[in-house]
Parts: structure tokens; C-alpha cells; sequence
């Protein structure tokens, strides 16, 4: 592979790390991360770089004196008084006031930004979701309660959660039940429903409309290299993540959607 291959080898995991890709990119890139064991190398390493900032590079609040010049440069009142402050306060210019400046806008631009996409962002609890499912399949154990049996698992939800639970019985199309969990996503428990297509298993995990901005129409995205798909109901919200194809994903959320829909319509089966 010559150097600009590499070059943009490298540049294509670390968008999709970063969840840059669109969809038919970030399907290639999975296929790059299930065959090549280089790639998974690289990703697992990007990983850590993330890991180590996050944990030795923590924000830094702006310095109080910063903050206080900001406050009174903002409440001047008027245009002669904001001249007399600085008269009285403000030292002749040197680089190290215009650092001063720069720094504030800086730290001014960060803070809105990250305020905007934790207000914006669709996917800002997905992240948990995906750690939920990928934690339950490195340690063997994917389900708290291992049954088939929505009577049996619907009651043990509800003696763990405040909230009644929708539980669906998926087995005559080829998804049974396997159990339910439950996770913390972001700081909150959530329920999350287990079930079984051959080999594979699929998450659903069941969060309050009013903690997330998913979209009506199911809504298919890649996270961490498994296809994701999160939508939101009357009263209740969804992420479900599986390992497997995207298609097959979507093609459970959609049974999923009109058995839900048919147990809310008939309160007698709930």
C-alpha cells in the first residue's frame, strides 16, 4: 500500500470514528473493520487516544478574573461609561491583552457550540445505548432475566422501574424473546428487551420521549460499527442495535412497531 493510500486509509477510519461517514461509507467501513484486522487495530487505538484526553485533558474553566472583566465590559451602561472603565481599568494594549481577547472568544464560541449540540444533537444518549449492548456481549451475559415468556418478563421490569414497560412476543416472525436487562443510559435506568434472530441478538432499549429528540420515522444510523436505528412514539422512545445487516435491523423495528402498536391499542394485553 503506498503512502497516499495509507494516508487515505487512515483518513477514512478516523471519519468514521468520529461518525462523519454517510450511510454507504459507514457500511463500508464496517466491512473494512470486520476483515481487516490492521483496521480494527487503528480503531481500537483511536479509541484510546479518546479515552486518555477525555481523562488527562479535562475542560478548563475561563479564570474568574476573565469572567469578571467580561461582566463589567457587558454592563456598562453606556457608551461614556464603557470609555471611563477602560480609562480607569483597562492597562495600555500589549499582546498579552489581545491574547486575553482571543482567549475569550474562544472560550465564549466552545461553550455555545457544546450547548448547542447537547440541546441539538439526536443521538446524544445513543452513545450509552451502543455501550449497553456491546458491554452485555463481552460479558456473556446479555439479559438480567433470561425468559421467552412476556408475562414473565413484563413483571419484573415493572418491579425494577417506575414505568410500564411495552413487551412484545416476536417469536412467530423469527425474533423470540430472550430476556430483558437494564441499562444506565446516560443517568437513568432504562429497560432494554433482548431478543434472538439465530445467532444474533438485538437490543431495544426504551427511553423517555421527552430525554431525546429521535425522529417519528425510524432512523438508521452506524455507531461503533453496528447499525443502530432510533425513532420516537406517542409516549415512549426507542434505540434498538443489533450486529446484524442494517436491513434485517430495520425489518425487526418495523415488526416490532405494529405488534407495540397493536398491545397499545388493546389495554387487555398489556
Amino acid at each position: 500500500m503506498s503512502k497516499d493510500q495509507n494516508r487515505d486509509r487512515a483518513l477514512f477510519l478516523q471519519a468514521d470514528f468520529d461518525q462523519e461517514l454517510d450511510a454507504a461509507s459507514a457500511l463500508e467501513a464496517e466491512r473494512l473493520l470486520s476483515e481487516d484486522a490492521g483496521a480494527r487495530g487503528d480503531r481500537a487505538r483511536l479509541a484510546a487516544l479518546r479515552e486518555s484526553l477525555r481523562r488527562h485533558a479535562p475542560r478548563e474553566a475561563a479564570p474568574a478574573a476573565l469572567r469578571a472583566r467580561l461582566h463589567e465590559q457587558i454592563g456598562a451602561s453606556s457608551a461614556q461609561g464603557a470609555r471611563a472603565a477602560r480609562h480607569r481599568l483597562t492597562p495600555p494594549r500589549t499582546w498579552g491583552v489581545y491574547a486575553a481577547s482571543i482567549a475569550a472568544t474562544i472560550v465564549a464560541t466552545i461553550g455555545l457550540q457544546q450547548l448547542a449540540e447537547e440541546i441539538a444533537a439526536p443521538d446524544r444518549f445513543t452513545p450509552y445505548v451502543v455501550a449497553g449492548h456491546m458491554r452485555s456481549q463481552i460479558s456473556g451475559q446479555p439479559v438480567d432475566v433470561a425468559s421467552s415468556d412476556r408475562h414473565t418478563v413484563k413483571p419484573w421490569l415493572a418491579g425494577k422501574l417506575p414505568l410500564a414497560v411495552t413487551v412484545v412476543d416476536l417469536a412467530a416472525e423469527g425474533f423470540p424473546l430472550a430476556g430483558a436487562r437494564i441499562d444506565i443510559i446516560g443517568a437513568t435506568p432504562a429497560p432494554t428487551l433482548v431478543y434472538k434472530r439465530r445467532e444474533h441478538l438485538v437490543s431495544v432499549v426504551e427511553l423517555q420521549p421527552r430525554s431525546v429528540n429521535y425522529p417519528e420515522t425510524p432512523s438508521l444510523r452506524i455507531m461503533e460499527g453496528y447499525p443502530v436505528v432510533v425513532w420516537k412514539e406517542k409516549h415512549r422512545a426507542y434505540a434498538a442495535i443489533s450486529d446484524l445487516s442494517p436491513a434485517e435491523l430495520e425489518a425487526f423495528v418495523a415488526i416490532f412497531r405494529q405488534a407495540a402498536a397493536k398491545i397499545e391499542s388493546e389495554p387487555s394485553l398489556k
